[in-house]
């Protein structure tokens, strides 16, 4: 009875990621998106100075 539980909560969890997407790893474009868009709010949020800016959007592309 606990065997089919666990099954059973391991069958949701599954089904709960895949529907959420997090299942899925990131293409290598998501990835750049994602870390150009965290050097543009670090930039608008003023923790690193344009020069920085310029120097990571550069290591980026």
């Amino acid at each position: 009875m606990l065997g089919f539980l666990i099954v059973l909560l391991c069958i949701g969890a599954y089904l709960r990621c895949k529907q959420n997407g997090c299942c899925h790893a990131h293409t290598p474009k998501n990835s750049y998106r994602d870390a150009l868009d965290i050097v543009r709010a670090r930039y608008a949020r003023g923790e690193i100075s344009s020069e920085e800016f310029n120097e990571r959007k550069k290591a980026l592309e």
